[in-house]
């Protein structure tokens, strides 16, 4: 296969920087300018909750399947929440197909950190009877096309897909599970909303959201996930450092970031009334 990264970098990669460095972006926005969300829920009729969720051209489907298990013993009335990431080949000639490679597994755990830490998932809440029976959930995220920043998309989908879950409702009656009819629904299970935003680095510059060919010239890139009123999770990958007057610097407009996505994208909104 074509070195596609060597390519790119080879004949984009002053291009890139020296357009960034007068804060331009071969796409037309500023530096700390996201691309255009679209946000769908419940796109999946045989999951207990889905989202389909683009930025650009990024697009992430996910969705949520839930299993009955016993706990884990040091955690007897606490329920999982399990991510898992898949990089289809459909979503670009870069992907192929085998085991998991180290990008869709930075991006299941990068989003997984980011809503754990948050106390996003009620786990307490997915407990049917301590040390006996609690859901288990997977929400498996599914690349369908790839234009760079998987985590952000990533991480606005799986919350989308959390919101929107209608999983049925079990309780312990006689040493056995009977189902209620009732549903657990996002608003029960979902706490926090933790928003994870993405930044790259070509050199001594700095910019949120990177596409596919920012990305591929990269020297690094740093994902911070904020609630409301704290960080819960930084992420670095690649071999750029960060000083602590940037790292600073990020943290602040992640925070800014958070609260505008969060009141701009209203993911509330796709809670489940039933």
């Amino acid at each position: 296969m074509m070195n596609t990264k060597r390519v790119i970098s080879t004949i984009e990669k002053n291009y890139i920087l020296n357009n960034l460095r007068k804060e331009e972006r071969i796409d037309g926005r500023g530096l700390w300018e996201y691309r255009d969300w679209t946000v769908k829920p419940d796109v999946i009729t045989s999951a207990e909750g889905s989202a389909d969720v683009t930025l650009g051209d990024t697009r992430i489907i996910t969705g949520l399947k839930y299993d009955v298990g016993t706990p884990f013993p040091d955690l007897p009335e606490e329920g999982v929440c399990t991510f898992m990431a898949e990089l289809l080949p459909l979503a670009s000639p870069i992907f192929e197909r085998g085991p998991p490679s180290e990008q869709s597994i930075e991006l299941a755990r990068v989003v997984d950190r980011g809503i754990r830490h948050a106390d996003c998932v009620q786990t307490k809440k997915l407990c049917i009877k301590a040390n006996k029976a609690v859901y288990i959930l997977f929400v498996d995220l599914y690349v369908i096309n790839y234009s760079g920043n998987l985590i952000d998309v990533g991480g606005i989908s799986s919350l989308t897909t959390l919101i929107s879950s209608h999983i049925p409702e079990g309780k312990w009656v006689d040493d056995q599970i009977e189902w209620t009819g009732k549903y657990l629904t996002g608003e029960t299970i979902v706490n926090e909303l933790p928003i994870v935003t993405t930044y790259g680095k070509i050199g001594d510059v700095i910019f949120l959201d990177p596409t596919l060919p920012e990305e591929l010239v990269c020297d690094g890139k740093i994902s911070i996930s904020v609630t409301e009123d704290k960080i819960v999770s930084i992420q670095k990958s690649g071999l750029a450092t960060f000083s602590l007057e940037e790292i600073n610097m990020l943290t602040k407009k992640s925070m800014e970031m958070g609260k505008k996505l969060r009141k701009e994208l209203n993911l509330w909104q796709y809670k489940v009334k039933i």
